[in-house]
This record gives structure tokens, C-alpha cells and sequence, in this order.
């Protein structure tokens, strides 16, 4: 932050800032992971209700009204896999936080929600926010993050679908253990 503080580049400062706050967020996961009592298996709901309090709190500034919430219905994992949803959990609501909400935002939401059910699972970030811009007028660059979310999917064996309108974004990540459920589930 000192370097993004001295540069006269915008867009490096803006680099260095987004650099600087996955470095923050890596903490946050890191740090959550050595308080816990078993190394070994994670609980999944205050993991993530700890990972999205630290950016909240680095990313959300009093004078924006926007509220960050966590909802999860239990469970545990393994503490491999609870660093790929951190990581990706990380990287959607800086997303949200960054472009979703005009700086007239009255009321923006960012829901973050994680689902188990025996060996199948869902992870949900979604937003209130402008939605993405138009895919036939603005293709979609694939920047940093969505790399490694699409990375970490990959090794979840879990499938990414985005959903965006004028009410917002959607992004769900679901692991289906059989074929054939992942199919009913898209």
C-alpha cells in the first residue's frame, strides 16, 4: 500500500490496491485456518461468516450502504477444499464489492450461501448490484480472478454458472457426486 500510495499511475495504483487486498483476504483465510481447533476439518458456516467479515470490513467503508451476509446450513471440509471456496468466496465478493454498485447504491446486498447435502454441495454468491455489462457489446476480458475461480472449480470438480441481469449477479458453484444428479442440477 506504501508502493500504490507514491505511484502516479491509476491504473498501477489500482493494481497494487486489488493485489494488496487478495494478499489481506489469503490472511484472513490463513489466519482463520490456524485458529481452528482441527486442522484437518473445517467448519464451512464460521469460516466463511469470519472470511467475509475481514473484507466487509477492508472493503466496505461506513459511507457505502452495502451489506455483506452469510448463510449456511452447517457442515464441515476438509481443510484443502475450505482454502478453494475461501480463495473463491474471496475473489467473487471483491468482484461484487468493486463493480456491482453504483456510488449511489442505496441498499446493495452481497448474499454469500453454501449448501451441503451428503457429498454434494452448492456455493452461491449473488448481488443486488447493475448486473454485467452485455456480453455481445462487451465480451467478457477474464481477468485474474476469474481464472482462479474457474481453476478452483476445476479441482472441486464443481461446475460455475453466472447469471447476470439488471437485478444483479448470480454465481453458483455446484459439486454433484453422481453424473447423472449433476445433470438435474444445472
Amino acid at each position: 500500500m506504501l508502493k500504490a500510495r507514491t505511484v502516479t499511475s491509476e491504473e498501477t495504483r489500482r493494481h497494487l490496491q486489488d493485489a494488496h487486498q487478495r494478499v489481506m483476504a489469503l490472511a484472513a483465510v490463513q489466519g482463520h485456518l490456524h485458529g481452528s481447533e482441527r486442522h484437518d476439518l473445517i467448519e464451512v458456516g464460521p469460516y466463511l461468516s469470519r472470511l467475509c467479515e475481514s473484507l466487509a470490513a477492508s472493503m466496505i467503508r461506513g459511507c457505502r450502504p452495502i451489506s455483506l451476509k452469510v448463510l449456511v446450513d452447517g457442515g464441515t471440509a476438509e481443510s484443502a477444499k475450505a482454502v478453494s471456496l475461501g480463495l473463491i468466496v474471496t475473489e467473487l465478493v471483491i468482484n461484487a464489492l468493486k463493480h456491482a454498485f453504483p456510488i449511489d447504491t442505496q441498499d446493495g446486498r452481497v448474499v454469500v450461501s453454501y449448501e451441503i447435502d451428503g457429498p454434494d454441495w452448492k456455493l452461491v454468491v449473488s448481488d443486488n448490484g447493475i448486473g454485467k455489462p452485455d456480453a455481445a457489446a462487451a465480451p467478457a476480458k477474464g481477468g485474474l480472478g476469474t481464472t482462479l475461480v474457474k481453476a478452483l472449480a476445476q479441482d472441486l470438480d464443481a461446475e460455475v454458472e453466472v447469471l447476470s441481469g439488471p437485478g444483479g449477479v448470480n454465481v453458483s458453484l455446484t459439486h454433484a457426486a453422481f453424473p447423472a444428479r449433476r445433470a438435474q442440477t444445472a
